[in-house]
């Protein structure tokens, strides 16, 4: 294979530089995607704000959830103590 000439070379290093350079970003380009994500920022932001508040909400319903459950075990705890002291007077 014979070795390319200069003027070859060149050509092949044009045609890649032809064909890469319209793939590339402008700065217009990069402007919109900063302003993109500017956007994207401000959105996870808000969302972020809905989310703890959710969760502050979730917090408080679970405690009340958990309470709600600790006083009935407390009754059936009761109940079954009730239960058994009556069970050994039997006995």
């Amino acid at each position: 294979m014979p070795t390319p000439t200069l003027e070859d070379r060149v050509t092949i290093l044009e045609t890649r530089f032809d064909t890469t350079l319209p793939t590339l970003a402008t700065k217009a380009d990069i402007a919109e995607v900063k302003t993109d994500m500017a956007e994207i920022r401000t959105d996870m932001v808000r969302l972020e704000g809905k989310m703890d508040a959710m969760n502050e909400r979730l917090d408080g319903k679970i405690d009340a959830m958990g309470n709600r459950l600790l006083i009935r075990f407390a009754i059936i705890a009761v109940g079954v103590a009730t239960l058994a002291v009556a069970a050994a007077s039997l006995l």
